[in-house]
């Protein structure tokens, strides 16, 4: 252990006395036995962790406490997940769930709405940022893991309720009817198709996963930008564009397939009606999802 107790002054810059050096010795032993106990099948670097938890411990040091409070075992399993040790992550993961649950009940929310909010926390937590950790490597060993972790999903609870409060379900906002007037072609196109491709696009938008639901709530009821999506999802704007383009190709490829089954068409056909219904009724599903996000 001498060689952590060496990493973790170096990462401070700080010398002490030997009998302080003594205490820090066994103190990173006990802490990182227990962590090795509670996670063994845990892949980690324990020089790179001691490293990381020298800027979490008190300064000045203190002989009778190292580490201060530091919960060591959460931490070290928060930073495995950081370094995205696939064990870690699961455990992470399983955590969250757990907690989303205990977070949700006693509301009336339905499980769409913590299955959501669960996605979006496992995103913005979980996974990684381009050349950077995970956002779960901020976290700094002060309170329980899984406590810390129900509080940002309760967060993401509160935040969806409050928008489910204003706005419509995300089914009904995007086939609401945006009226035809009294143009009886448009009429007899409405009567003949919108019926068959209102109930294709729900069929379709039911078979999201939650994350591409969440995503587009965002964009269409939420009303947020593809740079406040980014920012949500601590991806760049661009990434956040593509998901959203993927998201809406795929959504009108289910839709023409499952309304082709309905009407016994092939794929082809059903295209060339839901673009007619397109051109000729401006259906505001298709409407809302409107063209790819401009690149910049």
């Amino acid at each position: 252990m001498t060689d952590l107790a060496a990493a973790f002054l170096e990462a401070r810059g700080e010398a002490v006395e030997a009998g302080d050096r003594a205490a820090l010795v066994v103190a990173l032993d006990v802490a990182l036995d227990a962590a090795r106990t509670a996670w063994p099948s845990l892949q980690v670097d324990p020089i790179a962790w001691v490293t990381t938890i020298a800027a979490l411990a008190p300064t000045p040091f203190e002989r009778a406490q190292p580490l201060g409070a530091m919960m060591a075992v959460d931490h070290y399993l928060a930073f495995a997940c950081g370094t995205g040790d696939p064990a870690a992550v699961a455990a992470c993961d399983a955590i969250l769930v757990r907690e989303a649950g205990f977070a949700a009940d006693g509301t009336r929310m339905h499980a769409s709405v913590r299955d959501e909010a669960t996605q979006v926390i496992r995103t913005q937590l979980l996974a990684p940022r381009g050349d950077r950790p995970a956002a779960i490597a901020d976290y700094a060993g002060r309170g329980a893991l899984r406590s810390w972790l129900r509080v940002s999903v309760s967060r993401e609870l509160v935040r969806l309720a409050k928008a489910q409060n204003r706005s419509e379900p995300l089914e009904e906002h995007l086939l609401a009817d945006p009226g035809f007037g009294d143009d009886p072609a448009m009429e007899e196109l409405k009567d003949r198709y919108r019926g068959e491709l209102a109930e294709a696009f729900r069929a379709a938008l039911g078979e999201l996963p939650a994350r591409e639901r969440t995503l587009l709530r965002y964009q269409l009821i939420d009303g947020l930008t593809i740079d406040e999506i980014g920012s949500i999802f601590r991806v760049h704007r661009a990434t956040a564009a593509r998901w959203i383009a993927k998201i809406r190709d795929d959504l009108m490829a289910r839709t023409r397939s499952i309304m082709g089954a309905a009407l016994g068409v092939d794929t082809a056909e059903a295209a060339s009606i839901v673009r007619l219904v397109q051109s000729q009724l401006d259906v505001s599903v298709i409407k809302h999802l409107g063209p790819p996000p401009k690149k910049r």
